[in-house]
């Protein structure tokens, strides 16, 4: 209930977060080192804000892009001026009407103006309890995002089987699979199973400190890594992962033509191998 207590997660929410960094925040404490909470940190440093980052894991967005691109990217962060505090845990915060700070778990405390929480969403849901629709952790559906008999789902609450990720459920939060998977659960509504499965290659970017970092494909389960082109540490680089003997996703940072090129090549199915001889 403290006031300078924040979510991002809404043009109203952005809005209220600009009018507070503009007007003399000098401390901003970031909960989350996912790209919410990333993305907040490179801007927050731009306009010359003291950041701190906790996130409970070893990197910062390391689930998404794995060890090797996670430690450049928390490098990077750290290049910039932000205090990353890795694998710790937020206890409570300090103040009595504004806050004030961020408790951890190792009994220190983050000074802050301001404070942004970027530590994931529940999926609303709720509403479609005793609908008779399977929910669990969003609205699950099969892989032409039907959940019923006539009843689809699309956007950040549907939970399919993909085949980018072996068959198992995902549940995707990125704007481009909000926009496809309306237009393919409307399509499955309109002509029915002709028109096939939902298996858009996985896709989304994100801006730091003036770079553009995309990533199409999955990192999921990858067992092979590669850097194509630059360096991790440099600002432009591209880097590919495999699985299987197969290319599986590419990340790139302000490489798009790199990318578009093994996105390409990740949809084709080419071996690992191949994808390592354009390199």
């Amino acid at each position: 209930d403290l006031r300078g207590v924040h979510v991002l997660r809404s043009r109203k929410d952005a809005a209220a977060i600009r009018r507070r960094l503009v007007d003399g925040v000098r401390r901003l404490a970031v909960v989350g080192g996912g790209f919410i909470g990333a993305e907040v940190a490179s801007v927050a440093r731009e306009l010359g804000v003291d950041v701190t980052i906790i996130e409970q894991s070893p990197l910062c967005c390391e689930r998404a892009l794995g060890v090797e691109v996670a430690t450049a990217l928390t490098e990077l962060h750290c290049r910039n001026g932000v205090d990353v505090r890795t694998e710790r845990h937020v206890t409570g915060f300090a103040g009595d009407d504004c806050v004030a700070g961020v408790h951890l778990d190792d009994g220190t405390t983050v000074e802050a103006d301001l404070v942004i929480v970027g530590i994931g969403v529940v999926p609303n849901v709720e509403w479609l309890d005793g609908s008779g629709l399977t929910l669990d952790n969003g609205v699950v559906c099969d892989s032409t995002l039907l959940a019923a008999p006539g009843v689809v789902a699309a956007g950040d609450i549907v939970r399919w089987p993909s085949r980018w990720h072996g068959g198992e459920l995902v549940r995707v939060e990125h704007w481009d699979n909000a926009v496809m998977s309306g237009h393919h659960a409307a399509s499955r509504l309109i002509v029915g199973e002709s028109v096939g499965t939902y298996e858009p290659l996985p896709w989304f970017w994100s801006d730091q400190y003036g770079q553009k970092l995309q990533l199409a494909g999955t990192t999921h389960g990858y067992d092979a890594f590669a850097v194509v082109h630059g360096e991790l540490d440099r600002p432009k680089f591209a880097a590919i992962y495999g699985r299987a003997g197969r290319i599986c996703g590419v990340v790139g940072m302000s490489r798009p033509r790199d990318v578009l090129r093994y996105r390409k090549m990740i949809e084709a199915g080419d071996s690992w191998e191949a994808a390592l001889a354009v390199a």
